[in-house]
């Protein structure tokens, strides 16, 4: 039960190290969510996952995972996404949309539904930022 409990803990350090990490960042003023919301609620999210691990360890995935090659693929891509985002001028819409069409292909979706799932999702964030939250990029 060694393995479990020790990705837990892993999760928990990287949970209170974003946490003490956008202390001194503003959370946001007058119903307008500031740049600290999104790695807080992260933080939260991988210290209730971290603590959920501590608590059953026993129930973690068997040795041989179903999509052992899908995790790796996504992973890399989604590094690849993250190195992409300064590179790309202006097309932060277009590169999102790649992506998701590249992930929803790994995981098995036909083209067509991954293009038009992966068009309608990239759309619909850059709307969501860009009117809702008031982001521009």
């Amino acid at each position: 039960m060694r393995g479990p409990r020790l990705v837990a803990q892993v999760l928990a350090v990287l949970a209170a190290a974003i946490a003490l990490t956008t202390m001194h960042w503003p959370g946001g003023s007058q119903g307008v969510p500031g740049p600290a919301l999104v790695p807080r609620v992260l933080a939260l999210a991988l210290l209730v996952v971290s603590l959920l691990i501590f608590r059953s360890p026993g129930t973690s995935a068997p040795a041989w995972v179903r999509h052992h090659r899908e995790v790796p693929l996504t992973m890399a891509l989604l590094a690849v996404y993250a190195l992409l985002w300064r590179v790309v001028p202006n097309g932060h819409g277009v590169l999102t949309g790649v992506v998701l069409l590249a992930f929803l292909r790994i995981t098995g979706l036909s083209w067509r539904g991954a293009g038009v799932t992966a068009v309608l999702m990239a759309t619909v964030l850059q709307l969501l930022f860009e009117r809702g939250l008031g982001v521009r990029f």
